[in-house]
């Protein structure tokens, strides 16, 4: 698939051919029909402030379609239409069920197990960082 990737901090993006994986767990593969390009992405992409592992895909605000659901992705099927979200949120906890889903207590319940692998993107062989989790670019 084609992505635009930061391969060095304040050099731009570069459209590359990358290698996915097939999602496992509860990620979900979706293919991204918008993404908006925020001030988030450009200072990440210009001045990688948290110095995050470069090469990189980035894009957090994004709407698409479910293409492929990981095995213990039970609330989505192929064909679902989706946007991402950086609010984490566990969904079980007092503030998640009375509707304060910003005040989660139990947000790490959305980050991808260890056991499930490293890095889903790579791309001549090095593995490819998602940006904040998602890297719709």
């Amino acid at each position: 698939m084609k992505a635009a990737v930061v391969e060095r901090a304040g050099e731009g993006f570069v459209l590359k051919d990358i290698e996915i994986t097939d999602p496992v767990g509860r990620e979900v593969l979706v293919e991204v029909r918008a993404a908006g390009l925020c001030h988030t992405d450009l200072t990440l992409a210009t001045h990688n402030p948290g110095h995050l592992p470069l090469p990189m895909v980035l894009g957090h605000e994004i709407a698409g379609e479910v293409v492929a659901p990981g095995p213990r992705a039970r609330a989505f099927k192929a064909g679902d239409h989706v946007v991402g979200c950086l609010v984490q949120w566990c969904g079980a906890c007092a503030a998640c069920d009375a509707g304060r889903t910003h005040q989660c207590r139990h947000p790490e319940a959305t980050l991808r197990d260890p056991a499930d692998g490293g890095p889903r993107l790579s791309c001549d062989g090095r593995p490819v960082t998602q940006g904040m989790g998602l890297g719709g670019f």
